[in-house]
């Protein structure tokens, strides 16, 4: 039986039927070149949704914050349609608009995942459990304040992610790329938050307690401990990153089956892009991409496109 009552279950139902008709009228509307024009009856129809949606959430918005000055008002979860595996993973996004930010969202996701942060703390996690194991027996080895320091410096790396702030929605929502930046730097976010609680820790406390002269065993023991306790939150939040960074690269690579006809290619880097004879290229690029292409090392008829330059001239030569 549901928790939330008939307004608040009525509640739920709108905000995630606002949420998905921006997702899907925005890509839409990407789709054939951006925001419409009043040409055809296809854009005239874009523009009605657009608009449809644009009055949805003012309804929505109205609804809720009448609701929270409500006595003892609770705050709703958020909608279904914003969890992983709903209709917002970029995976189910338009192919057409996933081509066409893949450039930009891989580069994106490159800044925020330098290099491989969940395997830096992970080494650092265990290095601080092998400390405290030595806390205990009240003996350590000659190097430790040294290899304590050059963790210290490792771990600023993951402190050094970017922090960007995210544009209001526009009309119709988030657009593609800025869904990306969305997830990445809402992970980012939480990451950061905790290293630079785990830096501090570490090198306010537990460096000054091995630096000194008559170590308190006890009191080292226990700030390592923390230490271990904030790491390991730490490396569990690099790791949910990195979910990320692979649903982008699986997002931006992934076209096996997509209907990819209406897309202008000229300006597109195809190279890595995976695909199979079910999709569909424009007519004039289908000589080019079979020949640009080799068959993946997974088989199965899926094949990678390789190596070309950003224009109509695709190479042939491996």
């Amino acid at each position: 039986m549901s928790r939330h009552s008939p307004d608040e279950q009525l509640d739920l139902l709108l905000a995630r039927a606002h949420e998905q008709l921006g997702i899907v009228v925005h890509d839409a509307l990407t789709s054939k070149g951006g925001p419409p024009e009043l040409h055809d009856p296809d854009r005239a129809l874009g523009r009605l949704l657009a608009s449809a949606h644009r009055q949805t959430a003012t309804a929505v918005a109205r609804r809720l914050a009448g609701k929270r000055k409500q006595p003892g008002h609770s705050p709703l979860p958020a909608p279904q349609g914003s969890a992983p595996d709903g209709w917002g993973k970029l995976v189910h996004r338009p192919a057409s608009v996933r081509l066409k930010y893949r450039a930009d969202a891989l580069r994106v996701s490159r800044t925020y995942w330098p290099g491989d942060l969940a395997l830096i703390l992970r080494d650092a996690l265990e290095h601080v459990q092998r400390l405290s194991t030595d806390l205990e027996t009240e003996r350590l080895p000659p190097d430790t304040c040294r290899q304590i320091t050059q963790m210290s410096v490792r771990i600023a790396s993951v402190r050094a992610l970017p922090d960007s702030s995210v544009p209001p929605p526009a009309v119709v929502g988030f657009d593609y790329l800025e869904t990306v930046v969305h997830r990445l730097s809402t992970c980012a976010l939480r990451l950061r938050t905790v290293v630079e609680s785990a830096q501090q820790l570490l090198d306010t406390e537990l460096l000054p307690q091995l630096l000194a002269g008559d170590v308190s065993w006890l009191g080292a023991a226990e700030v390592a401990l923390d230490l271990a306790d904030d790491l390991d939150l730490a490396h569990r939040e690099a790791a949910a990153l990195a979910a990320v960074v692979d649903e982008i690269g699986r997002a931006s690579t992934e076209f096996c089956g997509a209907d990819l006809r209406s897309v202008d290619l000229d300006r597109v880097d195809l190279e890595g892009v995976r695909w199979d004879s079910t999709t569909a290229w424009p007519a004039e690029w289908h000589d080019r991409i079979w020949r640009s292409s080799l068959a993946a090392e997974t088989g199965a008829g899926v094949f990678v496109i390789g190596a070309q330059s950003h224009n109509r001239s695709v190479s042939a030569d491996f």
